[in-house]
């Protein structure tokens, strides 16, 4: 049998496929430091089965798929085959030529094929079992296993004799045979333990069946009586129908009469809404010319303080420039003289060169003279180790005969010497049979009091053990239930902390002022220094949806500074709230409403924030009871609190609630009302754990207390008396 080819494809550094031919006259593999010598052997150890991947000099058996590299992308396969000539017929197939593959796949399968057809891997270990062929065999010797050899290290001279003499099969089918007995001895220790369950629960099954037929007999009388209620209910309830649709039919009437009053006096309010529309209207383009001035005017301004800074930053670009080119000169006079160094370097190394070819060419001489010399050696050493291997296996046959003979010689001896002690031991016994009657029962009745004395106190330990157990069993689900809650809130902090840091549902323009934060580091977003209860938050975030990505700065010169900021970035375009301008704001009154509640009441803020909520909450109501029909008010604006209905002085919004409104307001002040949550559920888990050490403790201190070994032992004693005695009555 011969190694004839390797073909090797996507295996570790080989991304393309490579093909080695192992013709006559090639004993190893020769090339400089990194060109895969040592991947060609750790291919022909995979091929034939290695699992381990520490003999593959890697982590994990990913790393032997082909990783890529700069220019090549990762392969999604490792392919190795090795072709072997069985023309001897060493191999117990009928193929002269014998090809095993194994391929291994990024998602973690692998296959292994023998002449092209999937098969086992252990169809392959027990194809190459007698030929001394294998992953971890010494056909194939590393320079570390030339070491290990040389050392003994883990017994591996002997391992090395072993598999030269044909043992090692033979160790490899005891040990499978060993584990299967382990594991039918496992499998029988598991039945008897189920058939002692089975006939532990046979009783309790019993008494299940008769509680059922007892439940079904109930069942049916509770029919029969449900049956005989719903008939007396309906008759009732019809009754209570009819005297209602006469009532309903009543306040119609009178509802159709208040609708066309309403109807009349809707019709004067109109005509007045329409002229106070006309004012409004020019109001508002009054005011829209003067925004336009004051913008203007800052604009001009902005303009010419980005001009100065721009023309000061150009002068110090000048300097820093005029320094870079004087130390560019410098670092050039320092290259040329190591240049000149480097060359005078490079005319010794050749010289050196020239002297370690000499030295290789007659290294090869003496290389091909060992090389005749070893191959007639191994010729000779092929035709010894034959007939070492007939005469082990004679040595083999003759042990096993001696040791059946040695087995059958002491069974034999044994069975002499059992006959001789029984004969003697019986003529004994006959005079001793009266005086042991009444030793025994002696015997038998103090230790019978001793055994109901232990039981007593095991009985009471067994209560305080059950309820100890309950105790921790409440514990644990206490535990459970808090380790969830802590669970979620720590996911809710964790996702609103990314919400507040990413600004999630805010635009372009804000981020990028977040981001840049030098215009005013404590400028918060509107949102952020807003919250409420969560009944409420999606109501009060309908209402000021135009608000909330609003800034709320100090002073106009913030708000100035950062809207040079965007513009200059080209970032879009923000909304400030100054807060010094609403200082003399002067809000309505809160007024009294049925079912309503002002919106200023639920808001929860920091005071000096005061003037700017007044602002833009004034006379806001929230109707607490999501009824349809809003009260009639035309100063106040009225939200329904579910958020569906907003209604103002000349207008009503409104429509479907999405699943995740609510969420934007309060973001950071719900950050630090979960933080205190996770804080107080893990100091009270700490305590639960602490306790349940304790009870735990406590329970092992009574489980290792218990006498049911010392009453069992007490019982083991007593039985071989109980039949002992009786059989001395008998006798006597």
């Amino acid at each position: 049998m011969q190694l004839s080819k390797l073909e090797i494809k996507g295996f570790k550094s080989f991304g393309d496929k490579v093909t080695i031919n192992f013709d006559e006259g090639i004993t190893g593999i020769v090339g400089p430091n990194g060109c895969g010598k040592s991947n060609v052997v750790d291919a022909i150890r995979w091929v034939l089965g290695e699992q381990k991947t520490k003999a593959l000099r890697s982590e994990k058996m990913e790393n032997v798929i082909f990783n890529g590299t700069k220019t090549r992308k990762p392969l999604q396969m490792a392919e190795v085959s090795l072709t072997f000539n069985n023309t001897k017929n060493l191999l117990p197939t009928e193929y002269s030529h014998v090809t095993i593959t194994r391929r291994y796949y990024r998602s973690g399968e692998s296959e292994y094929l023998l002449n092209g057809v999937t098969c086992r891997l252990k169809d392959i270990t027990n194809l190459f079992l007698d030929t001394g062929i294998g992953s971890d065999s010494y056909a194939i010797i590393e320079l570390k296993m030339v070491d290990d050899i040389l050392n003994d290290k883990d017994n591996s001279r002997r391992t090395l004799f072993e598999e030269a003499a044909g043992i090692s099969k033979f160790k490899v089918r005891k040990k499978q045979s060993l584990k299967k007995l382990e594991d039918t001895d496992k499998d029988l220790e598991r039945v008897d333990d189920l058939l002692f369950e089975i006939n532990k629960n046979l009783k309790s099954l019993e008494k299940q069946a008769k509680q059922t037929e007892k439940y079904f007999q109930v069942k049916e009388q509770y029919k029969q009586v449900s049956i005989d209620l719903a008939k007396v209910t309906i008759q009732g309830q019809r009754e209570d129908f009819l005297s209602l649709q006469k009532q309903l039919e009543e306040e119609t009437d009178k509802r159709i009469g208040f609708n066309t009053q309403i109807a009349e006096k809707e019709g004067g309010v109109e005509k007045e809404k329409a002229e106070l529309v006309n004012r409004e209207k020019t109001l508002a383009s009054r005011q829209k010319t003067l925004n336009e001035h004051v913008n203007k005017i800052r604009n001009y301004e902005s303009d010419k303080k980005i001009k100065h800074e721009r023309l000061s930053f150009l002068n110090d670009k000048n300097n820093n420039l005029r320094e870079q080119i004087e130390q560019d000169k410098k670092s050039n006079e320092r290259a040329e003289f190591s240049i000149s160094s480097l060359q005078a370097e490079a005319e010794t190394a050749e010289k050196i060169m020239a002297e370690i070819e000499v030295k290789v060419q007659a290294y090869k001489q003496e290389y091909e003279t060992q090389k005749t010399s070893t191959s007639r050696l191994q010729e000779e050493l092929s035709v010894m180790s034959g007939q070492l291997r007939k005469k082990q296996e004679e040595v083999f046959h003759l042990n096993k005969n001696i040791e059946i003979y040695q087995i059958q010689a002491s069974s034999l001896k044994q069975e002499l010497e059992k006959t001789t002690s029984d004969s003697s031991a019986h003529s004994a016994s006959l005079a001793e049979f009266e005086s042991k009657v009444q030793e025994i029962s002696e015997e038998l009745e103090s230790k019978n009091l001793k055994l109901e004395k232990l039981e007593n106190q095991e009985s009471t330990l067994q209560e305080e053990i059950t309820q100890l157990e309950k105790e921790i069993e409440t514990i644990k689900e206490q535990i459970t239930q808090i380790n969830r809650k802590l669970d979620s809130k720590q996911n809710e902090y964790s996702l609103t902390k990314s919400l507040v840091d990413n600004l999630e549902g805010f635009p372009e323009a804000i981020k990028f002022l977040k981001k840049n934060s030098h215009w005013g580091k404590e400028a918060p977003l509107l949102s952020d220094i807003l919250t409420c209860e969560d009944q409420y938050r999606v109501s009060i975030e309908n209402y000021l949806e135009p608000f909330m990505n609003y800034y709320v700065v100090e002073n106009e010169a913030q708000a100035v500074q950062a809207v040079n900021l965007l513009s200059d970035a080209a970032k879009g375009r923000a909304n400030f709230f100054v807060l010094s301008t609403f200082e003399n704001f002067n809000p309505a009154p809160i007024r009294s409403f049925e079912h309503c509640k002002a919106a200023k009441d639920i808001i929860e803020f920091d005071p000096k924030y005061k003037h700017l909520v007044a602002f833009i909450l004034d006379n806001v109501y929230i109707i607490t009871n999501n009824q349809e029909e809003l009260p009639q008010d035309g100063d106040a604006i009225f939200i329904t609190q579910n958020g569906k209905l907003t209604k103002r002085k000349f207008s009503i919004s409104g429509g479907s609630v999405g699943l995740f409104e609510g969420k934007r307001i309060g973001r950071a002040k719900n950050l630090e009302k979960l933080q205190q949550e996770i804080k107080e559920l893990s100091a009270e888990l700490d305590e639960l754990k602490l306790n349940l050490e304790k009870k735990q403790r406590e329970l092992f201190k009574f489980k290792e207390s218990t006498l049911k070994t010392s009453i069992e032992e007490l019982k083991k004693r007593n039985q071989p008396y109980q039949p002992e005695l009786y059989l001395c009555k008998n006798q006597t």
